[in-house]
């Protein structure tokens, strides 16, 4: 899957329309608070992060990222990035998931991709 850069830097840049950062906390927050209804847990949604993060390693890599680098190598070189920010997002719990996820795809995307998880994990 792929995803445009501007998902990944999306909640760097303030938009027309865009909810203010504390409009986005409270959005992460009944998010999680939703997450944590639907009985998921960070661990079920690492996956997410890692979808979200590799389509904008899919996507830097298909617009040439790292041109210096040879065509495999370049794709190696990004998405070993995705894996290393993914893991950090991860290791910072469900919240910051959640808020990575928010800032990426915003906040109905969110919970749709929450509810799906947790169809996953029940089902």
């Amino acid at each position: 899957m792929t995803t445009s850069r501007q998902h990944t830097d999306r909640a760097s840049r303030i938009e027309p329309g865009t909810p203010s950062g504390q409009d986005h906390e409270v959005q992460g927050a009944a998010l999680v608070r939703l997450a944590e209804e639907l009985k998921l847990t960070g661990t079920d949604v690492d996956e997410l992060v890692y979808d979200m993060v590799h389509r904008g390693a899919s996507d830097a890599y298909n617009s040439g990222s790292r041109p210096e680098l040879g065509d495999l190598d370049a794709f190696d070189a990004v998405h070993d990035d995705a894996d290393e920010r993914a893991s950090a997002i991860n290791n910072t719990g469900l919240t910051g998931q959640v808020a990575a996820l928010v800032a990426a795809f915003g906040q109905q995307q969110t919970e749709r991709m929450l509810r799906d998880a947790a169809d996953s994990v029940s089902g």
